[in-house]
C-alpha cells in the first residue's frame, strides 16, 4: 500500500502567530466567521504551554498556533510567524509511517519518539529534513 493510497485529504494548515486575538480577529473578517465557527484552545487550557485557534477554511482548517511557553516555543524551533506545518488525514498513521521509513523518511522532532495518541486521534510529525524542508504531520482520528 501506498502513501496514495493511505492520504484521505489534507486535514489543516498550522500557522504561527504571535498574536492570537489579532489573527483570530483578522481570518473572522476575512472569511465572514463567527465566534462560534472557531474552536480555541487557550493558554489555561494547555497548562499555559500555548494558544490554539481552529479555523474552518473552504473544507480544511487553519490551526492557528501561538507558542506562549519556553519549552514549547523550543519544541517548535520558535518559528516566526508563517506557515509551521501541513498535515494529511490518512486511514492508518502507522502504515503510513512504516511506508515513509521506506522511502527513508523518519519521524519529527516532535514525535521523534513515536506516534502520540491523544485517546481521539493519532498523529506522527515527519523530520523536515527528509521531506524538503516541509514539518509534515499524518493524523489517524478515531472519531
Amino acid at each position: 500500500m501506498g502513501m496514495d493510497e493511505l492520504i484521505i485529504k489534507l486535514r489543516h494548515i498550522g500557522y504561527i502567530v504571535k498574536d492570537m486575538d489579532k489573527s483570530v480577529a483578522t481570518f473572522k473578517k476575512l472569511f465572514d466567521l463567527k465566534d462560534e465557527d472557531i474552536r480555541m484552545l487557550t493558554a489555561d487550557d494547555t497548562g499555559g504551554a500555548g494558544a490554539f485557534a481552529f479555523i474552518p477554511v473552504g473544507g480544511t482548517e487553519l490551526e492557528l498556533i501561538q507558542p506562549i511557553s519556553d519549552y514549547f516555543k523550543e519544541m517548535t524551533g520558535d518559528p516566526p510567524e508563517g506557515i509551521n506545518h501541513i498535515a494529511f488525514l490518512v486511514k492508518d498513521v502507522e502504515k503510513a509511517v512504516q511506508v515513509m521509513e521506506e522511502k527513508g523518511v523518519h519521524l519529527g522532532y516532535i514525535t521523534k519518539d513515536g506516534i502520540f495518541d491523544t485517546g481521539g486521534i493519532k498523529l506522527a510529525y515527519l523530520d523536515p529534513r527528509d521531506t524538503g524542508g516541509i514539518l509534515i504531520e499524518l493524523v489517524e482520528s478515531k472519531e
